[in-house]
């Protein structure tokens, strides 16, 4: 099972990777959007990680999948 984070801030991507964890950078809603569906249909995918900025973007999709799926857990970070 692996971790992922999805943000907008490059040195979060640096920082993550550190910790062996993937990195997407976004920089606007689309591009959040088609990376969000493409990380939680991944099989091997136990966390998601969004930024507050990323969130925002995609606040319907993640209510959605909350509401729906418990895996991958989602976590919304301050970045």
């Amino acid at each position: 099972m692996k971790a992922r984070i999805l943000t907008d801030d490059p040195s979060l991507i640096v920082m993550f990777r550190l910790g062996s964890i993937e990195g997407i950078q976004t920089s606007n809603y689309d591009e959040a959007k088609d990376k969000f569906y493409e990380s939680i249909k991944e099989d091997d995918l136990a966390v998601l990680i969004l930024t507050k900025t990323v969130e925002g973007w995609l606040i319907k999709e993640v209510k959605e999948h909350k509401e729906s799926e418990s895996i991958p857990l989602i976590v919304v970070i301050d970045g």
